[in-house]
This record gives C-alpha cells, sequence and structure tokens, in this order.
C-alpha cells in the first residue's frame, strides 16, 4: 500500500481473494485491516501437448523479445527450461519483479499496465522488428498477438499453460458467500468460475477487478465492478480495494 493510506481502512471487512495462491495481495488487504479469505477459483497446469513451448524455449536465443502477460506464465517459462532473452517484457510490476528475481533482463513494462498498453510500449520502440516469443494460456485472447504482428513483429505463442476450474474453491464460495462483503479478481478465469458456483448472487457483493480484461468478464453478466486496478499488480488491485471501500462508506 503506499505512504498515504492508512493502515486499518479496511478494518472488519471480509474480503475472498480467488488467485490460485495467497499472496501479495493477501497480505496487503490484511495489513489494511481485512478479514481475509483465501477461495481459489482456478488451478493452473501445464499444457496438454507440451511439445510446441519446449521446441520454443530450446531456441529461445532465436528470439529478441519474450513477452509475458502473466507470472503464471512467467512461471511455466521457468519451469520448462527457459531462461534469458535479449529483452524480457511484462505487463506489469508483479510479474516484472518476478522475472528480475528469477535473473531476466526485464527491459520493458508499459506505463499503461494491460495488453493494449504493453502494445503500445513496443509502438513506440524504436525497432519494431525481430522474433517474439509469447508464452500464453490456453484462453488468451488475440489481442496481443495480432497487435505486434501489426506492428512488425514475428511472434511465436505457444501454451504455456491452461486455466482450470477450482472445485473445491467454487463450492467454498457458495457456501462462504453471504458471510463476505467483497471480493477481489485477478482473471477473467476466476469470474467466470465464480459466476458458476454463484451466478446472481454476486450482484450482492462488493467486486474488484485487476483491469479492464477482467472487468469485461465481469460485465458479461450484468456484475458492474466496485472498483478496477489502475496497474496490473496487486499493490493496483489492493489500491482499488481501499478505495472502492472508502466510497462505499
Amino acid at each position: 500500500m503506499n505512504d498515504e493510506t492508512p493502515r486499518g481502512k479496511l478494518k472488519g471487512l471480509r474480503i475472498a481473494t480467488t488467485r490460485e495462491r495467497a499472496g501479495a495481495l493477501d497480505e496487503l488487504l490484511a495489513a489494511g485491516g481485512a478479514q481475509v479469505s483465501h477461495i481459489p477459483l482456478i488451478r493452473i497446469a501445464p499444457p496438454e501437448d507440451e511439445s510446441p513451448l519446449r521446441e520454443a524455449l530450446a531456441q529461445v536465443g532465436k528470439y529478441r523479445w519474450v513477452v509475458f502477460t502473466s507470472s503464471n506464465a512467467l512461471r511455466m517459462f521457468l519451469q520448462f527450461g527457459g531462461h534469458d532473452a535479449p529483452g524480457v517484457a511484462c505487463v506489469g510490476d508483479t510479474t516484472a519483479r518476478e522475472a528480475k528475481d528469477a535473473g531476466l533482463n526485464v527491459s520493458l513494462v508499459p506505463e499503461r499496465q494491460h495488453v493494449k498498453g504493453l502494445i503500445e510500449a513496443f509502438a513506440g520502440l524504436e525497432e519494431q522488428s525481430g522474433r517474439v516469443l509469447y508464452p500464453r494460456s490456453e484462453i488468451a485472447p488475440t489481442t496481443l498477438k495480432e497487435g505486434l504482428q501489426a506492428l512488425g513483429f514475428d511472434v511465436d505463442d505457444p501454451v504455456a499453460y491452461r486455466t482450470l476450474p477450482d472445485e473445491t474453491g467454487m463450492q467454498a464460495l457458495a457456501q462462504s458467500l453471504d458471510q463476505l462483503d467483497a471480493l477481489a479478481f485477478a482473471s477473467p478465469s476466476a469470474v467466470e468460475n465464480a459466476w458458476s458456483a454463484a451466478a446472481e448472487k454476486l450482484g450482492s457483493k462488493r467486486l474488484y477487478s485487476i483491469g479492464p480484461t477482467t472487468s469485461a468478464a465481469l460485465r458479461k453478466h450484468k456484475l458492474e465492478p466496485a472498483g478496477e486496478a489502475a496497474t496490473h499488480s496487486a499493490e493496483g488491485l489492493a489500491q482499488a480495494v481501499i478505495e472502492g471501500e472508502s466510497n462505499h462508506e
């Protein structure tokens, strides 16, 4: 949280986080005084066919850029033996920190921390050519690949991971929803699984989103976000929750 945010601002509020793992978001919300329930709605699995990813990683040196739009893609890149490329681009600060901690040479993080902002950052480079490796989710939209291709980059986008429903977490959400004040979503998949678990009942809670794509997933079900993170990061999402709850008082 930033220095302007009083500790205890969320005191007494019951907030659920929905990522696969508890982490920085949970810690930030708890530091703000919230009663945090970690209810994972997704689980991350390797791709069904690992060969395209393995083939790309075996030749990672031929790429000018490796692009990560999530920490999950980064972790799979490392798990399957990926190593540094001349340039590494990350969609947001959280993923960039993890990449740097792993020893990767992060040289591009967009000011607007979402996919369209990442395309804008590439458009601002002096040299808009070369090969790009984009390890992605199985269900990732084509926005980034097409945007980079339109700029002149040659993009390979092997599937790095699948996002599967966490059935246990979905059951836990259905059972505990009445006790929650708000939920924080960090992916469209988590939104979809929450909807499968609780449907219209979600509308009675304040729902927070990490960015435009996740907000769009909420609006698809006529659920208006109570707040959207300004940056695609745990810090950004925590700040959105704090600001939204302050406005709710």
